[in-house]
């Protein structure tokens, strides 16, 4: 191997450990489990997100930082639909790392995931970016703003881990309990929109309807009615005492916008439903018998399973 070669290696080397090192600044070990450490990502200098599925505790929950400080943290809320949770620091004055442009983000980008274990600190696995996208619905019935497929061997400490690119700007949570077969990065505009809706109401609220969709195109009707989208979603059910009914939708009506927005699938509308939306009267457009109609509907807060 040449001596051009070994030096570019090592220049690499000693530039991913700095980065690592760098990283772990930002990051915290939680003892999520009676016998479980995994990682916790700094959002501010008291609040820590960590992932929801891996949270198996409640009450005082013991954290250390990467300079093996301890403090204890107590849950602030849950969201399983995004696979977040978030601790609220009984003290602390911890840095959060500066955020990635998720705009410039694409498929191949370098992402470092960096956790943290009391025992043998810092931890890492390097990789990169498998496949990036725009919004998209998890399984669980939330929405990632983006969408960061990750392509890295994930340990079961890194759960939680900081998810950096080259410079070391957040890109996003590592997580492995959003999609079957590898592991995505939650965005940093996720982390802030559902920790800030989570700071100011005291809960996640998902707006609620009370219907049931399914999208289907409206094909000529768009150039007869001077429509800018080609499908909507045809209402196959509306339940009683909803504020679907009460604003005077009927089963057979295709929903085209909401609050000015097309909505021509369900990742539409649940976007246009998320929090500030509760509790807003919204204009919708309707198509119904053919012609365009126009109503207001009040969004609810979606019931909690099993009221």
């Amino acid at each position: 191997m040449s001596s051009t070669v070994i030096r570019d290696l090592t220049a690499f080397s000693s530039a991913l450990a700095e980065l690592v090192e760098k990283t772990a600044a930002g990051v915290v070990a939680v003892k999520a489990a009676p016998y479980r450490v995994v990682s916790g990502l700094i959002l501010r200098p008291d609040l820590v997100a960590v992932t929801n599925h891996a949270l198996r505790r409640e009450g005082r929950i013991p954290i250390q930082n990467a300079g093996g400080h301890e403090t204890v943290g107590t849950i602030l809320g849950r969201d399983p639909s995004v696979d977040l949770a978030f601790l609220k620091l009984e003290s602390g004055d911890l840095k959060p790392l500066p955020a990635a442009d998720p705009a410039l983000m694409k498929p191949g980008t370098l992402a470092a995931v960096v956790g943290l274990t009391i025992d043998a600190g810092p931890s890492a696995s390097l990789g990169i970016l498998g496949a990036v996208s725009g919004s998209r619905r998890t399984w669980r019935g939330g929405t990632l703003d983006h969408f960061f497929r990750l392509d890295v061997n994930l340990y079961p400490s890194q759960s939680g881990a900081a998810v950096v690119d080259a410079e070391g700007h957040l890109i996003g949570l590592a997580t492995p309990a959003l999609l079957g077969h590898s592991a995505v990065a939650v965005p940093v505009t996720t982390l802030h929109r559902v920790s800030e809706e989570l700071l100011k109401e005291g809960r996640i609220r998902h707006g609620y309807l009370g219907v049931g969709l399914h999208p289907v195109a409206i094909g000529g009707l768009r150039e007869k009615l001077g429509l800018s989208t080609a499908s909507g979603l045809i209402l196959l059910s509306v339940e009683p005492d909803s504020p679907a009914n009460a604003a005077g939708w009927l089963v057979g009506d295709i929903l085209i916008s909401l609050d000015g927005q097309s909505i021509s699938d369900v990742d539409e509308l649940q976007t246009a439903l998320r929090g500030n939306a509760v509790g807003r009267t919204l204009k919708a457009s309707l198509l119904r018998g053919g012609e365009l109609v126009e109503t207001h509907v009040t969004v609810a807060e979606r019931p909690k399973r099993g009221n």
